[in-house]
């Protein structure tokens, strides 16, 4: 299995060049073909010399902690506290089960696949707070979640997602005595594409303490935070109460991302939690997707990249086979495995995957074809949303990329 894995990427790296080389030829725009060409080139060496690949990363790494170490201070001076507005529904009281769903949108829209979301969670029986870091909410959308929800927390926009889920948790007097467990979600992906019950029945608080829907090792392990449902094990430990004293509204998204989004889960488990992904990332990868990956590569090497649809998938699936050969840290299960999501049943998108597609993901042209198969959604309305938004960028995002242009991830979320 190695050495065809290790053919099939040899063959693919073959194949981008004579592309790659052939555009530059054949292309009115050599200036673009040749830029493209260079940065293959450029990740090629990078990836391909270790020494040079330390020395890049030994840099990002440094100018990571320049930025924490500039904005940490204003960090402590703020206070953790900006909730503008509170609402709370009269004949509503928070039970049980609490969803603390976490917004953002500057015009104050709550968009349609959003308050999807917080339906279904409604409906799903949970007890929904929105907390928006929109300093303001539009009339019409506030008639919704007062239809809704619970609570409407309308805060300032400091803190990111971690920020203001601590801003409620205080504001709320959470966990109160009648509360058994607290979801944290934000609107950082779309969906659900499906009924929502089925995912929330697979959490089962007497196998696990922590629950995510999926998992990543980038960095260190820790459950995405997109969507996290903690036990009343969790709520009331010590472990809960400190880390969340210790989340403070740092104006810089790599400590949020370091300390709160991956540290949360390390907090939790060094106070006892037991932890576990809804979807982990090991039945996604298992010996029959590892083999149907291989066969469409071998597929697009019989066709010599002439179909571009079976080009990008191709593409992507060496990228797959690629960071599993070398260290499954590399992977971000919501990006990079989102077929092998939908096709388990996980019934969500990232939102910056169908918007903007920073990491090149070269097949998630297919989404609305793998949501209606495999989920039996109907993407079409999201699809249109998405389409009038993106405008003219549409091709940029969603078509096949046939070229192995790849970005390193910078969110883990």
């Amino acid at each position: 299995m190695p050495d065809k894995r290790h053919k099939t990427y040899v063959l693919g790296e073959a194949i981008t060049w004579r592309l790659l080389v052939e555009r530059y030829r054949t292309s009115r725009n050599r200036r673009l073909a040749l830029k493209n060409l260079s940065r293959h080139a450029v990740r090629v060496l990078v990836a391909r010399v270790p020494s040079l690949s330390a020395a890049v990363n030994l840099a990002r790494e440094a100018s990571i902690q320049a930025k924490i170490a500039v904005s940490l201070p204003l960090g402590l001076l703020h206070s953790p506290h900006q909730v503008l507005e509170h609402w709370t529904a009269p004949d509503r009281p928070l039970g049980e089960k609490v969803a603390l769903f976490v917004h953002f949108d500057a015009a104050g829209r709550v968009a349609p696949a959003a308050r999807d979301f917080i339906a279904s969670l409604a409906e799903a029986g949970l007890d929904v707070v929105f907390v928006t870091n929109s300093e303001h909410i539009l009339d019409e959308a506030r008639a919704f979640l007062e239809r809704h929800c619970a609570a409407i927390l309308i805060r300032r926009n400091i803190g990111y997602d971690f920020g203001a889920w601590r801003d409620a948790l205080d504001t709320l007097g959470l966990p109160r005595a009648e509360t058994r467990a607290i979801f944290l979600v934000n609107d950082s992906v779309y969906g659900p594409f499906a009924d929502l019950k089925p995912l929330l029945a697979a959490i089962d608080f007497e196998r696990a303490d922590l629950w995510g829907a999926t998992e990543s090792w980038q960095h260190r392990y820790h459950l995405q935070s997109f969507f996290l449902g903690c036990s009343e094990t969790v709520i009331r430990g010590r472990a809960w109460r400190s880390f969340w004293r210790s989340v403070r509204p740092v104006p810089c998204k790599d400590w949020v991302i370091r300390h709160c989004e991956i540290g949360f889960t390390s907090a939790m488990a060094r106070g006892g939690a037991r932890c576990a992904a809804i979807f982990p990332s090991a039945s996604l990868l298992d010996e029959r997707e590892i083999e149907r990956l291989e066969r469409i590569i071998d597929e697009d090497d019989i066709w010599r990249g002439q179909d571009s649809r079976l080009r990008a998938e191709a593409i992507h699936a060496r990228h797959i086979l690629r960071c599993t050969r070398r260290s499954r840290n590399m992977l971000n299960p919501s990006v990079d495995l989102w077929r092998q999501l939908i096709q388990a049943g996980y019934p969500f998108l990232k939102r910056e995957l169908l918007l903007r597609n920073p990491t090149r993901v070269a097949d998630v042209f297919a989404w609305e074809e793998v949501v209606s198969e495999s989920l039996k959604a109907d993407p079409q309305p999201l699809a249109e949303e998405i389409r009038r938004s993106l405008g003219s960028r549409l091709p940029d995002v969603w078509s096949p990329r046939t070229e192995a242009a790849r970005v390193r991830s910078k969110t883990t979320v």
